[in-house]
């Protein structure tokens, strides 16, 4: 099994291994407490179960389209982060021994000459939305990527998606929008001290 801690080759110094990057709880209405921690190879599977128990709704805000499914090859995508320039931070449940991923913050930087911008998303298993996990999972995300030098985030954001777009405007983050085809192209100034 992976070490939590890794020898680096010539310093002789200890680091961390991201994979097991935990960011603590968040309790939630119902009383459980999500494990917030960062995606890991081995979660390819639990992001499958993920989407299928997401409502169509919630996959066609995500991905712009409607889809019923997520190609493993997709998900194998999505799990495997380098931890600076990709992240995501995913919200677990533990029942009967088996994890559950119930939602994602991800960041990915758009290209090195994209000066720390990056694209990004957020997906809450509709059971769970409307409890501040979504606003959790996106305040770690703000904190994790600005330690890493992204100084914003960038969604595309379907002007009906009144919920997500609430949810930028109550972050308190400066942001600016272009409306183009019915899509919001929405750049977020990340900022933790303004994050609500």
């Amino acid at each position: 099994m992976e070490s939590a801690i890794t020898e680096e080759p010539r310093g002789g110094s200890l680091q961390l291994n991201k994979r097991y990057l935990a960011f603590g709880m968040f309790r939630l209405k119902g009383g459980e407490e999500a494990a917030l921690r960062a995606v890991r190879p081995d979660d390819t599977d639990r992001l499958i179960g993920l989407f299928h128990r997401l409502s169509p709704e919630s996959v066609y805000y995500r991905f712009l389209e409607a889809r019923r499914h997520l190609p493993r090859s997709q998900a194998e995508l999505f799990a495997k982060v380098d931890y600076e320039t990709t992240m995501a931070i995913v919200a677990t449940l533990t029942r009967d021994g088996d994890e559950d991923i119930i939602g994602v913050a991800r960041y990915a930087l758009i290209e090195p000459s994209s000066e720390g911008v990056a694209e990004a998303a957020i997906v809450v298993e509709d059971a769970y939305q409307s409890q501040g996990l979504g606003t959790e999972l996106l305040r770690q995300l703000v904190t994790y990527a600005a330690a890493h030098s992204v100084r914003a985030f960038r969604a595309t954001v379907h002007q009906s998606n009144s919920r997500i777009l609430r949810f930028i405007e109550r972050s308190g983050l400066p942001t600016t929008r272009h409306l183009d085809g019915g899509v919001w192209d929405i750049v977020v100034e990340i900022d933790p001290e303004l994050f609500r």
